[in-house]
């Protein structure tokens, strides 16, 4: 717990501090008005049921001389009414603060969540290459929701241990000797279900995250590879596998459900028992039963409160142990982030110029290998692509052509090394948004927004940004112009999931009008035409070509047509670039 509130403390910023602190005294507030309508109501049902109580009472007393009522029978009718506005006032209060509370709770979820996801998105490339989806996925949404619970079950577990404190209080000034009693027992059932219980919530609570991060990922490979799965006739596997995911989350829901409700009934047996043996001492040793009735009509009506309240803490503290687990992995993802280490805190704007190169890329001493492993794709290499030529970079798979272009691209962190254009290291501070705003890249498998052929184009531009003369521009050079005019909804056409209604070479020239958008000085290809056919390869390699002596052409490919109008090839091998055709 101690190490959950310590961490709470660097997680939450100082509004939200402040916002904690507010509702804390709004709990005790709260837990004061509970304890003097429970206080009250014990009064009243005296005065009601023993007019002549009034006298026994010093409260009761002064406030009967205060009103100046004519009998005690005005007089309760007078308390009566008040008892009644007092539990409205209470209970009103008590909305409030709750709905403070949640407001609170839920609020802060969606800005953690979104935190989250900004934090994810501020990870290196590198980061990726060994991400589990699933994992990132649960991380943003089910890890967040369910810290939340866990500061949700925190700030219930203060605002009931609080309303117990005074409620315990007051019983004591009513009856010392069994509010002890009642005490004691409560708190080594409560220590003991704690020492017994929490384990096991913790337990589930981490199988709950672990299970859950499988679920997601069945769903999503079943649906990925949906064509492959029915073809192979592997629908069952796939069924199957997402089953034995599901019983393993059931079990853990199910194993915190039903133990969080064994202190309840624990609870109300002890308290039931030692009220009960209490009474059987008084009964035994010849205590007046006037006495009797005033003692446990107390606790009885203090029970209505403490009771639930009591059995509220046990399953807040349970609840604290499940969700642990999840509250401690978004506290460690953002580690790095709370600490200021290793994460670029900001984004790129619309508002970043370009950096300009006018003579020349160049990769200079470049050592690169990647993370957990220790053969070297690049030993020292060096690469240079003069402004304006077309550039063709070969060889044979894995040997690091694709590994150029990531490194080119700042993606890839060499060990040694740097990335020049025009003598400008691309990586030092405010260059590198800058550099990248001068590339358009053209990848194997574009990337397909479920949304418009518009917005796919003008990939992450804000509709009312768009520039609509150059989509058609950029759609013209990439020659789909005429296609998308044929089109009934023309640009509002839908593509869906992964781009499925258009065929293979229309996504990629919807990725070459894409990378062309924003007028980049510098386009990659890589591998952009290696899963087409040689027909639709030949027509967007003419589209490409166009392009020719206007734009940087970076162009990686396995089939020797596709850079045959290149002016300068180059062949990955052996750690190095070295020059095939043509001269610098």
């Amino acid at each position: 717990m101690i190490q959950i509130i310590k961490k709470l403390r660097v997680l939450l910023d100082k509004k939200q501090k402040r916002t904690m602190v507010g509702l804390i005294i709004l709990m005790v507030i709260s837990a004061f008005l509970q304890t003097a309508g429970v206080g009250m109501l014990v009064e009243v049902m005296q005065i009601v049921i023993d007019p002549e109580a009034v006298q026994h009472s010093r409260v009761a007393e002064a406030c009967y001389e205060i009103m100046g009522v004519e009998n005690y029978r005005t007089f309760s009718i007078i308390v009566m009414v008040l008892l009644i506005l007092v539990f409205v006032v209470k209970n009103l209060f008590t909305y409030v603060q709750q709905k403070l509370t949640l407001s609170f709770v839920y609020t802060n979820q969606f800005r953690t969540s979104e935190r989250m996801m900004r934090n994810y998105l501020r990870r290196g490339y590198e980061f990726y290459l060994n991400a589990d989806t699933a994992v990132v996925q649960r991380s943003i949404t089910s890890d967040v929701n369910n810290m939340y619970a866990l500061i949700l079950a925190l700030l219930q577990l203060l605002s009931d241990s609080v309303v117990s404190l005074f409620v315990i209080s007051y019983c004591f000034i009513s009856s010392g000797t069994m509010t002890i009693l009642m005490a004691v027992v409560l708190l080594l059932l409560m220590w003991l279900i704690k020492r017994v219980l929490k384990p096991i919530m913790y337990k589930a609570g981490k199988d709950n995250q672990d299970y859950y991060s499988s679920l997601f990922k069945w769903i999503s490979q079943t649906v990925q590879g949906i064509k492959e799965v029915k073809i192979s006739g592997k629908e069952q596997y796939f069924v199957s596998e997402y089953r034995k995911c599901g019983k393993g989350y059931v079990d853990a829901v199910q194993r915190y459900s039903l133990y969080n409700q064994v202190p309840k009934l624990l609870i109300e047996t002890a308290c039931v028992a030692t009220m009960v043996g209490y009474m059987i001492f008084l009964v035994a040793t010849g205590v007046p039963t006037e006495n009797m009735l005033t003692v446990f009509g107390t606790l009885a009506a203090a029970a209505l409160v403490l009771l639930p309240c009591v059995n509220r803490i046990n399953n807040q503290i349970n609840s604290i142990a499940y969700f642990e687990p999840f509250f401690m992995g978004v506290s460690d993802n953002l580690q790095d982030e709370i600490n200021g280490q290793n994460i670029d805190m900001s984004f790129a704007t619309d508002e970043d110029e370009k950096l300009d190169v006018k003579e020349s890329i160049e990769m200079k001493d470049i050592t690169y290998a990647y993370p957990n492993t220790e053969r070297l794709i690049f030993d020292h290499a060096d690469l240079k692509i003069p402004v304006g030529a077309s550039v063709g970079i070969v060889g044979t798979s894995g040997a690091g052509k694709s590994t150029v272009v990531d490194i080119l691209l700042g993606l890839l962190e060499p060990s040694t090394g740097h990335i020049y254009a025009d003598s400008v290291d691309v990586k030092e501070p405010g260059n590198y948004r800058k550099w990248l705003k001068n590339i358009g890249y053209i990848p194997q498998m574009i990337f397909m927004l479920d949304d418009t052929i518009r917005k796919n184009v003008a990939f992450g531009v804000p509709e009312d940004k768009i520039d609509e003369d150059r989509l058609w521009e950029v759609l013209k050079e990439a020659q789909l112009d005429e296609f998308i005019k044929t089109l009934p909804e023309g640009l509002e056409t839908g593509i869906g999931e992964r781009g499925i209604r258009l065929s293979g070479g229309q996504r990629q020239r919807i990725g070459i009008a894409r990378a062309l958008y924003n007028d980049p000085e510098v386009l990659i290809l890589d591998e952009a035409t290696s899963a087409l056919d040689n027909d639709t390869e030949a027509a967007i390699m003419e589209s490409i070509n166009r392009l020719h002596g206007r734009k940087t052409l970076i162009i990686i490919a396995h089939r020797l047509q596709t850079i045959e109008k290149c002016d300068i090839v180059y062949r990955v091998e052996d750690g190095r670039a070295k020059i095939e055709r043509g001269n610098l």
